[in-house]
């Protein structure tokens, strides 16, 4: 053998182990699977979850050189400590009710968001649940399976969106992507948060500010684009209700824990609500069936507002991506947000 030419000392399967692990903290398969599978590529050793549950995540994290964060696992401190390798946290999108940020800080653990990625399917899905409500389509739909015409009948108690007063809880991105989407509609919107938009940015929404209190009482529906603090806990309960207009509208496409659901129950069986569309519950999933689904001024998904198949290809993207520059030591090119 010339000397010059000498066998190689790393084998394929040596080269695959020296890939940096990504585990997502949620099990995905089929479809959602394909589109991470294709984000990440062979930039990393890819680990999903076998089960969605706790043991499996403290199972598999210690594993982990980078976590991304997709689901309602706790990423708590039992979690984070046996993640003995992990450089770097990537949440899928932007809620961090399920994080321990000041283990994170503690530690030295940078966490990312995608702030504003599903924005533009959020915002759709909440149009869509404004609309939906006001035009009773379960209901609508649900007559014409079971073969009932009641064309004035049932028209009559239908309701139109132009004209309303709409109460935006929440000018985050989601928030003003629909406001946006409502400037086509002849609507009035006022909007609270507690970081109030600057006088030109609420001007070129067309947006008016006021306080919560006063929003629930001007607003025909109310429309909640918040995050959740567990220390405040819910935003809207049995006195917020009772400030709302008799027979106005609540939507949820945020967080199910801001929706005190019990208060929500008894403001739509005693007329205070007319009607609400809800995409996130207080307890997700639900146990069985929710007690919501027995109203049919109700309209209901589950927590799939931001999960078009396009938002979801984004933010899969984006967190691969995101991961990778971290990696490479290219900080200052990563598009998402750091929290920590």
């Amino acid at each position: 053998m010339n000397p010059a030419i000498r066998p190689c000392s790393f084998s394929i399967v040596s080269l695959v182990s020296m890939k940096k692990t990504l585990l997502l903290s949620n099990h995905y398969e089929g479809i959602p699977l394909e589109i991470l599978t294709k984000a990440v590529g062979d930039r990393f050793r890819l680990l999903v979850l076998d089960r969605a549950d706790r043991e499996e995540l403290l199972r598999m994290v210690p594993e982990a050189d980078y976590l991304l964060v997709s689901g309602r696992l706790q990423i708590d401190r039992e979690v984070i400590e046996k993640a003995g390798r992990l450089r770097m946290v990537q949440r899928t999108g932007v809620g961090l009710d399920n994080m321990d940020l000041a283990c994170l800080k503690e530690k030295g653990i940078p966490l990312f968001v995608n702030r504003g990625v599903n924005a533009i399917s959020v915002a759709e899905h909440t149009l869509m649940l404004m609309l939906g409500t006001l035009k009773r389509a379960y209901a609508v739909n649900l007559q014409m399976r079971q073969g009932v015409w009641k064309k004035q009948a049932t028209g009559l108690t239908t309701h139109e969106l132009s004209g309303k007063t709409i109460g935006i809880i929440g000018a985050g991105s989601i928030g003003q992507a629909v406001i946006k989407l409502l400037s086509g509609f002849q609507v009035d919107i006022l909007y609270y948060d507690p970081y109030r938009l600057p006088s030109e940015k609420e001007e070129e929404l067309g947006i008016t500010y006021m306080d919560l209190e006063d929003l629930l009482a001007q607003a025909d529906l109310v429309s909640l684009h918040c995050a959740y603090d567990p220390e405040k806990g819910y935003v809207i309960a049995e006195r917020e209700l009772s400030l709302m207009k008799d027979g106005a509208v609540l939507i949820n496409t945020a967080r199910g824990r801001l929706v005190k659901e019990a208060a929500l129950i008894t403001a739509l069986e005693s007329g205070k609500l007319s009607a609400c569309g809800i995409d996130t519950f207080e307890e997700e999933p639900p146990a069985g069936v929710s007690r919501l689904a027995s109203y049919d001024q109700v309209l209901l998904s589950p927590h799939v507002a931001g999960v078009s198949y396009e938002a979801f290809s984004r933010m899969m993207e984006l967190a691969a991506d995101n991961i990778a520059l971290f990696d490479q030591g290219k900080t200052e090119e990563i598009k998402g947000n750091r929290i920590v």
